[in-house]
């Protein structure tokens, strides 16, 4: 077998409603995709029926391909930086074979991104609170395995275990208490909204996210909070939603 990884710029398809240039990357680490035309296009995990992919990669003219590939993402949106989806794929090993570089790629369907602040990033509320952040990420954690058994051979990917992590200015307790949040093993909504222009709008919806055991540091003489989380579903396969709009 063999295993590939990338990034992928996050941003839009440049037009509400109709699917970004990188939906089949998505889709193929066991997302749906559903279009609602003129509107949004909506990415929710599935957990059965996954598609699986065949990834061709060009170094120099030599070809590496990889088939019945399945992946599994994260996403990074950190300041001043642009906003990226990390894959990572396992699949079926082919033999490297040598070959002209292709001259008909097309990548006019990816749009330029934005980097990542307060006017491109227009909200990040946790629980209802909107902190100032200085770090946000997610990772699907899509369990990505190969099984050599008699008589079958593949990649499986039988469970995932999104976690997520997150760093912002500590607040009073009086305006959100997350020692006792943490304590009481709270769930709560968690939403992302990246970009400003419709066509160019990318958000990340958590509906029960459940901080874990934090930690303090300094920044710049700001007492900066450094928090995990969990990413759990409210009802089967919801915990993470992309909608593109």
């Amino acid at each position: 077998h063999r295993k590939v990884s990338f990034e992928v710029e996050l941003a839009g398809s440049g037009t509400a409603g109709t699917a970004p240039a990188w939906g089949p990357v998505l889709v193929g680490c066991g997302f749906a995709e559903t279009v609602t035309a003129g509107t949004d296009v909506r990415y929710e995990p599935v957990s059965e029926g996954e598609p699986v992919l065949t990834i061709h990669c060009w170094v120099d003219g030599t070809l590496y391909k990889m088939e019945d590939a399945r992946g599994t993402v994260s996403f990074e949106l950190n300041p001043k930086s642009i906003p990226v989806m990390k894959f990572e794929f396992l699949g079926t090993y082919a033999a490297p074979t040598e070959g002209a570089m292709p001259t008909d790629a097309d990548y006019s369907a990816f749009e330029q991104p934005l980097v990542v602040g307060k006017r491109n990033t227009p909200t990040l509320e946790i629980f209802g609170y909107a902190g100032c952040t200085s770090a946000f990420s997610v990772d699907i954690a899509a369990q990505i395995a190969w099984r050599e058994l008699i008589n079958c051979a593949g990649t499986a990917s039988p469970d995932r275990q999104p976690t997520g992590n997150i760093t912002m200015e500590l607040p009073k307790v009086t305006d959100k208490d997350w020692a006792e949040i943490v304590r009481r093993s709270d769930t709560g909504l968690l939403s992302i909204v990246h970009g400003i222009t419709p066509g160019n709008i990318v958000e990340l919806q958590m509906p029960a996210i459940q901080p874990g055991p934090f930690t303090l540091n300094d920044d710049a003489g700001v007492a900066m909070i450094q928090m995990p989380f969990d990413v759990n579903p409210v009802d089967g396969d919801d915990e993470l939603v992309v909608i593109v709009r």
